[in-house]
């Protein structure tokens, strides 16, 4: 019998919240027009440097033109970036979204320290993946390929 392995194919690692953590979603820009829509709450389903997941009751077009912002509260610090929808599913009668942030060089520095800040805090009782989230950070610009096979959710 021949084993399928899955292969994660993000850059960055993504992390579940243990408790259920609401974000804001708002429509923020399509194709060169901003536009500002009222927030909706969505359920984060994981959170990363490059990325999210969430899951929501909301029907949302997945396209590369279209910017949404989201509004997450990261220990004590709310962070506001924007996100591209890459792909959806449905299961329950919910829709699931991963996107990738949209950010400047500048705004991708500030949130992957306050992200950092947040990672190490809400671990804090589990000083091994500080050890762990240090050495695929430090890894990222080195890919050797070994951390994409990583399984962080066990």
């Amino acid at each position: 019998m021949d084993e399928q392995v899955a292969v994660n194919r993000r850059e960055h690692l993504r992390f579940r919240p243990q408790t259920p953590l609401y974000v804001e979603l708002t429509l923020w820009q399509v194709r060169d027009r901003e536009l500002r829509t009222r927030a909706q709450r969505v359920l984060l389903r994981d959170i990363g440097l490059g990325g999210c997941s969430f899951a929501t009751n909301l029907r949302l077009p997945v396209r590369d033109d279209v910017e949404w912002r989201v509004e997450a509260q990261l220990g004590h610090y709310t962070a506001k970036p924007r996100i591209v929808l890459l792909h959806a599913g449905e299961e329950d009668g919910l829709f699931f979204y991963g996107g990738q942030w949209r950010m400047t060089a500048l705004e991708r520095h500030a949130f992957r320290y306050r992200f950092d800040e947040y990672i190490r805090s809400m671990l804090a009782a589990s000083p091994h993946i500080h050890t762990l989230y240090k050495k695929v950070a430090d890894r990222r610009d080195e890919d050797d390929g070994q951390f994409r096979h990583l399984d962080v959710t066990s």
